[in-house]
């Protein structure tokens, strides 16, 4: 079943009033994924002096390569015929895995899982002009900085945690088997796909035109150059800092 954007902005609705109506407290700390602008649209309408919004950022370039490795192990892994995989996947045993490369590229192009979703759907001209309007308590950090953001959430907010942090989970580093792409023309070559990431992953959004809606990737730049040449690598967002950029 599809949802339309009205029925989709309602369905939203009515979970965040269910939610509301359910609890007694909010909870100290919500977390969520962002996949598109609209989230933080809707959370920076509501701006207060005592709540702090904190987006985890990665540049888009390094987030696609590993989006491309999270959903070729997850093709390596799952069932080939449940998922549609079965053009992708040539082979596979416990220890190797050999995925199509045109096939894998075309999962690639359509923003397939984890590919999709990222910086240029979430941080463009509408994101930024709402931000500037209304000003939330906003911080953009580094996601290499995450370890020191649950220590620093968990001396506040859950002290009993402070002993078995950090708590990291990344499926996509698991050795279970080496990956291959196919290159099913002329060359007929296989390659581990860290190899073929390394040589192709540069300009991987160039060429399958990962970027065609984006905008205002000037101001993503310059939140860069400022996020990333601080020290602790968090950057407090302002109204003034957008105009700025």
């Amino acid at each position: 079943m599809r949802l339309r954007l009205g029925n989709l902005d309602s369905l939203n609705m009515m979970i965040r009033r269910n939610y509301w109506l359910k609890i007694m407290q909010v909870k100290s700390i919500i977390t969520s994924h962002v996949m598109k602008d609209a989230t933080l649209i809707r959370l920076a309408k509501y701006p207060s002096q005592k709540t702090l919004m904190i987006h985890i950022y990665r540049e888009e370039g390094e987030r696609v390569i590993s989006g491309v490795k999270m959903i070729s192990y997850h093709m390596c892994k799952r069932n080939t015929e449940d998922f549609n995989y079965d053009k992708t996947v040539i082979s596979k045993n416990k220890t190797h895995c050999i995925l199509d490369e045109g096939s894998m590229v075309d999962w690639i192009a359509k923003g397939h899982r984890e590919v999709g979703g990222g910086t240029t759907a979430i941080l463009n001209c509408k994101l930024y002009d709402a931000l500037q309007e209304n000003a939330p308590q906003l911080v953009f950090l580094n996601y290499k900085q995450i370890d020191k953001l649950q220590t620093l959430l968990a001396k506040h907010h859950c002290p009993e945690l402070l002993d078995e942090l950090p708590i990291k989970v990344n499926v996509a580093n698991e050795k279970e088997r080496k990956i291959f792409l196919y290159d099913g023309n002329e060359n007929k070559n296989v390659v581990r796909i860290e190899d073929w990431l390394e040589a192709k992953g540069p300009v991987m959004e160039w060429a399958l035109n990962l970027t065609s809606e984006a905008s205002c990737q000037a101001k993503t730049v310059h939140m860069e150059d400022e996020l990333f040449g601080c020290p602790d690598e968090a950057l407090k967002v302002t109204s003034e800092s957008i105009k700025r950029w």
